[in-house]
C-alpha cells in the first residue's frame, strides 16, 4: 500500500439543460483521465435546476462510474452558484472548473495540471480567439474587461472565463468568501497566489444554445461591478459637479454676450431649465444605482443559502455540511 496516494483531481462541471451533451463530454474526458495515471479523478456534475433529462443522465453516469458524483439543485440558482455548489462538494487536491457543453476543451486539462505541478496555484484558460462569438458579444466583452481592469479589478485576467484549474489552498480560500452576490472571476483576482494563463481556442457549441442571453449577461455584468466597487455611486457626484460647472460656464457666456450687446431673452431661465433637467435625470439615474446596491445589501443581510440541494448521487446526503462559509469558522 502506497504511503503517498496519487493526488486527487476534482473536475467540477455545472450543467443546465445539457442532457444531449454530457455523454459526449464524458467520451472525451474519460480517456484523458485514464491516460493521466499519476492522478486520481472525481467528476462532480451539478445540475442547476434543468428542465430536461440532465439529472437522469447524471444519475445514470453515477451508477456506471464510482468516481462520478452528482449534485441536483432544487431550482435554477445560476451558473456562479452552481459552480460554488460543485466546489463545496469536491474533495480534490487540484480542482478543474469547466462547462460540460464541450466549448471548454477537456484536452487542456493535462497542461493545466502540469502548470499546477510546476508550482502555480491558479491556471486560467484564456480565449486566444473569440471568432465563434458574435460581433456584439466580442465588442461588449472588450468594453467590460477594459472597464473592469481600469476601474474595478486591475488583476482581472482578460478573456478568462470560469474554465480554470487551482490547488487545494485556493479552494480553501474561496470557501472563506460568504457573499451572496457572486462574481467568481473577481474573487480569483483578489486572492493573490501564483497565477498563470493558458491560451486556447473556444469551440462552437456542439448542440443546444448558450444560457447567457442578453438579460443574463447584463445581470452578470451588474453583479461583477457592484460586488467589487462603489464607482457607479461616485458617478452621480461627478455628474453633479460637471453640471454645476457647465451651468456656471453657460451663465458666464450668457453674461459675456449680454455685455457685448447681444440681446438674450431671459438668459437665467435658459440656465435654470437646462440645469434642472440635467439634475433631475442625474438624480433618477443615481437613485436607480442606489437601489441596485440596496438590493445587493439586502441579499447579503438576509444570509439565505447560496443554493439548496435536492438530491445527491455517489455522495453522502449531508456532504455539504462539512463546508462552512461563515468566516468565523476559519
Amino acid at each position: 500500500m502506497s504511503l503517498n496516494p496519487s493526488p486527487l483531481v476534482s473536475i467540477v462541471a455545472p450543467c443546465h439543460n445539457e442532457a444531449g451533451l454530457i455523454d459526449a463530454f464524458m467520451a472525451r474526458l474519460l480517456p484523458l483521465c485514464a491516460a493521466l495515471s499519476r492522478f486520481r479523478f472525481e467528476i462532480v456534475f451539478v445540475d442547476d435546476g434543468s428542465s430536461d433529462a440532465t439529472e437522469a443522465v447524471i444519475a445514470r453516469l453515477c451508477a456506471e462510474h464510482a468516481h462520478v458524483k452528482g449534485v441536483a439543485l432544487s431550482r435554477n440558482f445560476g451558473h456562479q452558484r452552481a459552480i460554488t455548489a460543485g466546489l463545496d462538494f469536491c474533495a480534490g487536491d487540484y480542482v478543474i472548473v469547466m462547462d460540460a457543453d464541450l466549448q471548454d476543451p477537456p484536452e487542456l486539462i493535462p497542461n493545466m495540471l502540469g502548470k499546477l505541478e510546476e508550482g502555480y496555484d491558479v491556471v486560467h484558460a484564456v480565449r486566444a480567439d473569440r471568432t465563434v462569438d458574435s460581433f456584439c458579444k466580442r465588442a461588449t466583452a472588450k468594453l467590460f474587461y477594459a472597464f473592469m481592469r481600469r476601474w474595478v479589478l486591475p488583476d482581472l485576467v482578460e478573456n478568462a472565463a470560469d474554465f480554470k484549474g487551482f490547488n487545494r489552498r485556493v479552494l480553501d480560500a474561496l470557501r472563506r468568501y460568504p457573499e451572496r452576490v457572486q462574481f467568481l472571476r473577481g474573487l480569483f483576482a483578489t486572492l493573490g497566489f501564483r497565477q498563470t494563463t493558458l491560451p486556447f481556442v473556444r469551440a462552437s457549441r456542439v448542440a443546444g444554445e448558450s444560457k447567457y442571453h442578453v438579460r443574463n449577461v447584463l445581470r452578470f455584468a451588474r453583479d461583477a461591478i457592484m460586488s467589487n466597487t462603489a464607482l457607479p455611486l461616485r458617478a452621480g457626484l461627478y455628474c453633479g459637479l460637471l453640471l454645476i460647472v457647465a451651468a456656471f460656464g453657460y451663465a458666464a457666456c450668457a453674461g459675456a454676450l449680454a455685455a457685448s450687446g447681444v440681446v438674450i431673452e431671459n438668459p437665467l431661465l435658459h440656465v435654470v431649465i437646462a440645469l434642472g433637467g440635467a439634475l433631475f435625470g442625474t438624480t433618477f439615474v443615481l437613485l436607480g444605482i442606489i437601489g441596485e446596491y440596496l438590493k445587493c445589501l439586502m441579499l447579503e443581510v438576509k444570509q439565505r443559502p447560496l443554493y439548496i440541494v435536492r438530491a445527491t448521487y455517489n455522495l453522502p446526503a449531508d456532504a455539504d455540511r462539512n463546508v462552512s462559509r461563515d468566516p468565523g469558522h476559519w
